[in-house]
């Protein structure tokens, strides 16, 4: 079974990690990806600042943080679930799995 890896200049915000991390990425610092690779999720630039950020990317974000810990977690203990599962259907499945 192969790891998907993703080069990614460091700092990883914690929205991009939780992105990659969420569609199966083990992220790893640009400074050590081989020569030619190509970046298969390139990053969409955003214009503004951070503060210009809306209460809803923000809960987006905590969100889908919070999904990729639950991921982790249930992928820790073996449990298989769906990349589409929702949070509250993660979060049942890390309870049944405790």
């Amino acid at each position: 079974m192969s790891e998907k890896v993703i080069y990614e200049k460091h700092p990883v915000s914690p929205e991009r990690k939780a992105e990659l991390r969420q569609k199966g990425y083990k992220i790893i610092d640009a400074r050590f990806a081989p020569d030619g690779y190509e970046h298969p999720e390139p990053l969409k630039e955003t214009k503004g600042s951070k503060a210009g950020k809306s209460a809803a990317d923000k809960k987006a974000a905590e969100e889908a943080e919070l999904k990729a810990k639950l991921q982790a977690a249930l992928n820790e203990k073996g449990v298989q679930f769906s990349p589409d599962a929702s949070l509250e259907d993660l979060q049942k499945l890390l309870d049944e799995a405790a």
